[in-house]
């Protein structure tokens, strides 16, 4: 199985208060920076089950760029397409959490991703068309999403909706989607339905899978998931774990569904809830 994943890398700094924050003052916290980005978490967690997984991602030429390419290539992940940028930072994701673990305050900077150009991209064609899968997350500005869906000639091709500001940027091409990964609060900005019930989160499947995408996965928290294709709706439910990080869940999720995007709908939507259990238990 060969997978490409084109995407946001970048770096995440994490500051998680060991006091209940004070709004202008210095709080002690304890500070962790680590390699992320939702393309590449999706990569890495593919990378350690050893899928042949290749990651076309933009970067700066400066240091964080450099530590998340040697990051990624020690784990297993193809990064002979990455995209290094002379005049623009790598993109930074910085967050404060509550000493409850709440978040705070979350900063995001992904102007380094979203510089890609058209002939940047085209230089990988080959690497696109040559996947089993193609997987793109939705920090590509909607000129990249639509170009790698044009040089995707043939093959399945799935999106991770990223953030409810970005879903919409999918839109217009639902109908080359094969699978859609969306939290409740995407799937509400792409739908126009609350999801407060469980009807209400399989009729805003089906609005999107009658749009075009032939399957639809709408993450619940707590709650699991509602895996939706043409003709069923299946809920998943959660398993129980003894969460260490939830930053991520949402990118193992998508990993499970793309290790078994051949399998069955019911299937697959197990897959992703067990890559996001793993994930939440052990912080992959």
């Amino acid at each position: 199985m060969k997978i490409t994943i084109i995407g946001a890398a970048n770096i995440d700094i994490i500051a998680g208060s060991k006091v209940k924050i004070q709004p202008g003052e210095s709080n002690n916290a304890e500070i962790n920076i680590k390699a992320s980005g939702v393309a590449r978490n999706i990569a890495a967690m593919l990378a350690i089950h050893k899928v042949d997984v290749s990651l076309i991602a933009a970067v700066g030429n400066d240091p964080f760029g450099i530590l998340l390419k040697e990051s990624c290539e020690s784990i297993g992940i193809n990064t002979e397409a990455w995209i290094i940028k002379n005049n623009t930072s790598t993109g930074v994701y910085l967050a404060a959490h509550e000493n409850t673990g709440e978040l705070y305050a979350g900063f995001s900077a992904t102007a380094a991703v979203e510089s890609i150009k058209t002939s940047e991209l085209l230089k990988h064609k080959a690497l696109i068309n040559e996947a089993d899968l193609l997987l793109l997350d939705l920090n590509l500005s909607e000129k990249i999403i639509a170009l790698a869906l044009e040089q995707r000639e043939d093959g399945p091709v799935m999106v991770n909706a990223v953030s409810v500001d970005k879903v919409l940027r999918v839109e217009k091409f639902l109908d080359r989607i094969n699978i859609l990964k969306l939290n409740r609060l995407e799937a509400e900005k792409l739908t126009g339905i609350t999801l407060d019930t469980k009807e209400r989160v399989k009729q805003a499947g089906f609005n999107i899978v009658n749009r075009g995408v032939q399957r639809v996965f709408i993450t619940l928290g707590m709650a699991g998931v509602c895996a939706v294709d043409s003709t069923n709706a299946v809920f998943i439910p959660a398993l129980p774990v003894v969460v260490k990080d939830l930053s991520g869940a949402g990118d193992a999720f998508s990993a499970g569904l793309a290790m078994k995007y051949t399998k069955k709908l019911k299937s697959q939507a197990e897959s992703g809830v067990a890559f996001a259990a793993e994930h939440l238990s052990r912080n992959v």
